[in-house]
């Protein structure tokens, strides 16, 4: 069924089209203004014929009241569509992951108030992240990012996003450090900066005030001691912390006792570091532990006899 079928409805304002066949069309459409204005159109995980790049729908270049997106998981190439972000200043949520778009990510000048959902991870994309993500978009809740080429550093401006919930940049190049404040005082809930080339150590200040409960460091070039602390010292008790994955980097030392203060965490992977030393009896305190992952380090000693968390299904040493 030709897209040119469609265009004659001038009431059409969804559009939901996902797991089918796309295939090259007759020209006449591709020149053609459809009658209708579209708030949600839903084109994912569509079938190509074989070794066949493909560009957005044209008939999107006339669409101008989008508030709802998802073109994922296609073989669309060339850059990011700048053009669909600026026609469409009511845009909220934008899913382009899964495609072959490529070059630098390119954002409008002019803010969107409205979006609050970017997916462009699994791509090809490359340079640094955008710094006026943050003007732009300023009321993000989901930003993911993954699995492209980016590379430099974090911007500092996303420390600053008040109501950004989640932050995917796993799979990058990124480098340089992890702003402290994007930890601590971020409205974060999951953080997830695995395999990229980030540097730096962790101090348990981060912590004790964080809205986080997802941390996820591992495969980068975190190093040096996780220095311990005075626990009185510190209030850990705001702390919502439930997952926190360190693995294959190379922090060294012993392991921190302060972590047996994060009273909801229930998972804690620091597998393939160079910790040594023996295990904390603090981890005894942690209750609601379900997955322990300490394998791959320099540790001695025993297990404390009063490591028996009753939620405790794995336990890798």
């Amino acid at each position: 069924m030709p897209f040119l079928s469609l265009a004659n409805l001038p009431n059409l304002k969804f559009l939901l089209a996902d797991e089918n066949k796309i295939v090259m069309e007759h020209n006449s459409f591709h020149t053609s203004i459809p009658k209708f204005q579209l708030n949600i159109i839903s084109l994912s995980e569509c079938i190509t014929d074989k070794g066949l790049s493909l560009q957005p729908p044209k008939f999107l270049y006339y669409q101008y009241d989008l508030r709802y997106v998802d073109l994922s998981h296609n073989n669309f190439s060339g850059t990011v569509p700048l053009w669909l972000l600026e026609n469409n200043t009511k845009l909220e949520e934008l899913f382009l992951l899964g495609n072959s778009f490529i070059g630098p990510l390119l954002l409008p000048q002019l803010p969107n108030l409205n979006m609050s959902v970017i997916d462009i991870s699994n791509n090809k994309l490359q340079g640094q992240i955008p710094t006026n993500i943050c003007s732009t978009f300023p009321n993000l809740e989901w930003l993911f990012i993954s699995k492209n080429a980016f590379k430099g550093n974090i911007p500092p401006c996303l420390s600053g996003m008040n109501i950004l919930l989640i932050l995917d940049l796993s799979g990058n190049h990124l480098s340089g450090r992890v702003p402290e404040e994007l930890i601590k005082r971020s409205s974060l809930d999951i953080l997830r900066l695995s395999n990229n080339n980030l540097s730096g150590k962790i101090v348990p200040m981060m912590f004790n005030t964080s809205k986080l409960s997802n941390l996820y460091l591992d495969d980068n070039n975190f190093a040096g001691e996780i220095p311990d602390i005075d626990v009185s010292a510190i209030d850990f008790s705001h702390s919502s912390l439930e997952d926190i994955d360190f693995s294959n980097n190379s922090f060294n030392g012993k392991l921190p006792r302060w972590i047996g203060n994060l009273s909801h965490l229930k998972r804690l992977a620091l597998s393939n570091n160079h910790f040594e030393g023996s295990i904390p009896m603090e981890l005894c305190n942690l209750y609601e532990l379900e997955f322990l992952e300490l394998s791959e380090n320099n540790l001695s000693g025993s297990i404390p006899s009063c490591f028996n968390p009753p939620y405790l299904r794995h336990v890798h040493v």
